[in-house]
């Protein structure tokens, strides 16, 4: 892999992942941020925002825990044109949208709002995390986690754009897979590389992410042996999915003037 993707450091959980970051990688400090962690204030929005802005051409990112995947609509927020979002999360992130702030919980909902988001397709799993779940009518939920066949047939009929942003927040993988403290899902590792590299076969990729990293205890500063096994588990599964996606990933398209779709 010598392709350079994005860290975003929001909460220094991927600094215990040597093996990772031993490949060419942009690192940003975001440590010092307040008003990020799960609700995002319009402020941290901003400041994000602008940390990302000088990097909205490095088609792959990862960043920390689960509870900044709302910075998943600030990469969308950046694109302008038409997309489709494949969302792999244990959890729908789509509930009622919560004044003031952008949450961990919500943000598929603000991301629905952009007109250049089409649609968005959940994987979930075969048992993932309903809570406050409301339908929308371009929100698309995939109730069997693997690959649907004919799979040609399935992307013409599910996925209205060419092109397509991948999203996964690593809470979706089996626990044999992968790791994170707010519980696990049931999408094998193997299963979630198919799917990306079915879509990068019938689909433009133009940007992808991962977050759903294994966090400390606050205050500690050595990782436990139990912490050590988690992120053992997540550094494999973050090199495997980087790998995958590396192979189908294009980037987002050059800017144009006009109508954005």
């Amino acid at each position: 892999m010598d392709r350079p993707f994005l860290v975003l450091n929001l909460d220094d959980t991927l600094t215990w992942q040597p093996n990772l970051l031993a490949a060419t990688h942009t690192w940003i400090d975001l440590r010092h941020l307040e008003g990020k962690k799960a609700c995002a204030t319009p402020e941290a929005l901003s400041a994000l925002a602008a940390a990302l802005q000088p990097y909205h051409d490095v088609p792959l990112c990862f960043w920390g825990a689960g509870e900044y995947h709302y910075v998943t609509l600030l990469r969308l927020r950046t694109l302008r044109q038409p997309v489709t979002l494949v969302l792999f999360d244990h959890h729908h992130d789509s509930a009622p949208v919560q004044r003031g702030v952008v949450t961990c919980g919500d943000w598929v909902r603000h991301a629905l709002d952009l007109p250049w988001v089409r649609r968005v397709v959940w994987v979930g799993g075969r048992n993932p995390e309903l809570q406050l779940y409301l339908p929308h009518p371009r929100l698309v939920r995939v109730t069997d986690p693997t690959p649907p066949e004919p799979f040609t047939e399935w992307a013409r009929q599910t996925l209205p754009t060419g092109d397509i942003y991948i999203s996964v927040d690593k809470d979706v993988l089996a626990p044999e897979d992968g790791a994170t403290n707010w519980g696990d899902g049931d999408l094998r590792l193997a299963d979630l590389l198919r799917w990306i590299s079915l879509l990068g076969r019938h689909c433009r990729v133009i940007g992808a992410d991962v977050c759903g990293e294994w966090s400390l205890a606050p205050a500690q500063v050595v990782p436990s042996l139990q912490d050590q096994r988690a992120i053992r588990r997540n550094e494999r599964a973050n090199i495997a999915i980087r790998d995958a996606l590396a192979a189908v990933l294009r980037g987002p398209r050059p800017a144009t003037t006009g109508r954005t779709g």
